[in-house]
């Protein structure tokens, strides 16, 4: 596990298995997604304040969250909102209860 992520508060104690966890990732149909990349491959950002994680996606174990975030992103990148269930690929980690970054993410079916 790498510990140069100290700034998103994760808990490198309690390492826990999130493999049979639902994870929801909330966005715009406009953008043809087939897999979720962080902002740092493919230069989309909804949050033009972020400045750190930009090598990072975000998830979320909440649906009405995910539905929040698609509104979000349709309104910064055109389209309807629509909200995916999705696989994280590689390391990932709980930063609060309900929100988690990953490395990327498989998109396996739209909500």
């Amino acid at each position: 596990m790498r510990k140069d992520k100290k700034h998103l508060n994760f808990d490198y104690d309690n390492m826990i298995d999130y493999s049979q966890e639902l994870f929801y990732h909330g966005t715009s149909d406009s953008l043809s997604l087939s897999v979720l990349l962080p902002p740092s491959l493919t230069g989309r950002l909804r949050e033009d304040w972020r400045q750190k994680t930009l090598d990072k996606i975000f998830l979320t174990n909440s649906l009405k969250s995910a539905q929040m975030y698609a509104k979000k992103a349709s309104i910064k990148f055109g389209g309807n909102p629509i909200v995916y269930i999705v696989k994280p690929k590689g390391d990932i980690w709980k930063v609060n209860k309900t929100e988690f970054v990953a490395d990327y993410a498989e998109i396996i079916s739209a909500v």
